[in-house]
């Protein structure tokens, strides 16, 4: 019966009695009720000598304004303080390129105020082309912060699964889907990749051993598994506080939800509950946490407390509602619901008032995740015919695919650099 999946279609046998879906959901919102900003933008001043191997500054700048659902671009050939007024658009970004010695590139990137041409904001990087995305990435995250007073997303990251030559495996690639690169290299299925914390690698499902256990790798470094006492482990949430792991495991038929060090390699069940519980998501501040149940008869969300008091159901609409992730301020909460077969997006208050849709009539879409600035919700969908990864602002509008080839699920978003530099650099002070 494919309403009641175990963690994944293919996967039933493996894991009897979890039920967490294979990625599902569709549908486009074309009127955003988020008012976005007018920016200009000016294609950058090049030098003679430079071929380019992806796009251009400025086509980077484009892209990042427009994924941000923050900005609306206004498009101009050369400053037009005319298009820039009637457009409203109060500020503008340019630059200049320049060849550099053994194949560099000097990149100037500035920042105006459209009507006074006053610089508001001025980077200059000496890079390989290769690096160039990047750079324009952090240069566009201090225009978010300059303008908006919060920081951007451009330089985070998206994890996902990807089929390569037929196996599915784990992938990272900047947050708009470019310089993808390949975290596991197995025979045998990888999924439900999540990021530890401070970014420094990830935690993820690995069928070696014929069942589903959890693997850790640090980028750069070895593979281990961890938790290898249990029989079979998945379904991963980081604490952002603490870095341990709440992960779903199945004893005798039975899935409960367990929490784990990850170094030491121990852990204990998080609650004793009657029902299945899977899918578990930490709250911002690590003070509760979601998971899917069936205690109602069917898949719905609970809430419940980090030392596993104050159980409360959230949603109540609907027979078939799991995998829900908590907006970065707390909040609200995105999930996906079955509606007549067929898997959507929606997103809803703490108390599962305020139901919002955010997908619709465009296949199956699953796996939402939030951006850290709050503003943006991935998801993947198979609305193409095949699953890709998509971008939509957090009211469903400014639809964006961002993967193109083969079959890509169950994206995760990185957290904030910064946030976790920080909270790396409190620790060592204590």
């Amino acid at each position: 019966m494919k309403k009641i999946i175990a963690f994944l279609a293919l996967l039933m046998l493996a894991v009897p009695n979890a039920f967490a879906s294979i990625d599902t959901i569709a549908v486009d919102v074309g009127i955003s009720v988020f008012k976005t900003i007018p920016l200009g933008v000016v294609p950058f001043e090049e030098k003679p000598g430079i071929e380019w191997m992806e796009e251009r500054p400025h086509q980077i700048v484009t892209r990042d304004a427009n994924l941000s659902g923050r900005f609306d671009v206004v498009a101009s050939e050369k400053f037009n303080l005319a298009l820039f007024s009637r457009s409203h658009a109060e500020y503008y970004v340019t630059g200049k390129v320049s060849p550099q010695k053994d194949g560099a590139l000097k990149v100037e990137c500035f920042l105006y105020v459209s009507k006074s041409k006053d610089l508001l904001l001025g980077e200059s990087y000496t890079l390989k082309q290769k690096d160039l995305r990047r750079a324009i990435h952090a240069f566009f995250d201090k225009v978010t912060k300059r303008i908006t007073g919060e920081r951007g997303v451009a330089s985070t990251k998206l994890a996902y699964v990807s089929k390569i030559e037929g196996v599915k495996q784990v992938v990272v690639s900047d947050y708009d889907g470019f310089h993808r690169s390949q975290v596991t290299r197995d025979s045998t299925i990888s999924m439900m990749p999540v990021w530890t914390r401070g970014n420094a690698g990830l935690v993820y499902v690995n069928f070696k051993t014929n069942r589903p256990h959890l693997y850790a790798k640090n980028f750069g470094g070895p593979e281990r598994v961890i938790f290898p006492q249990f029989d079979q482990t998945y379904s991963p949430a980081v604490n952002p506080r603490t870095g341990e792991l709440l992960f779903s495991s199945t004893v005798d038929g039975k899935t409960d939800l367990f929490l784990g060090n990850m170094e030491t390699g121990k852990a204990r069940k998080f609650a004793y509950l009657k029902s299945n519980q899977t899918s578990p998501a930490w709250s911002p501040y690590a003070t509760e946490v979601l998971f899917t149940s069936d205690r109602g008869g069917g898949p719905q969300i609970f809430v419940m407390g980090k030392d596993g008091s104050d159980l409360r159901r959230v949603t109540f609409m609907g027979r078939y509602n799991e995998r829900a992730s908590w907006s970065p301020n707390g909040d609200r909460i995105v999930y996906t619901s079955m509606d007549n077969g067929k898997m959507n997006i929606y997103t809803c208050a703490l108390d599962g008032s305020d139901i919002v849709q955010l997908t619709n009539n465009a296949g199956n879409n699953e796996h939402p995740t939030w951006s850290p600035d709050g503003k943006l919700i991935a998801f993947s969908s198979n609305r193409s015919g095949t699953y890709q990864i998509y971008i939509m602002r957090f009211d469903g509008a400014n639809v964006t695919r961002i993967t193109q080839g083969g079959e890509n699920t169950s994206p995760t978003w990185s957290w904030f650099y910064e946030d976790s530099e920080q909270q790396k650099t409190k620790e060592g002070a204590k």
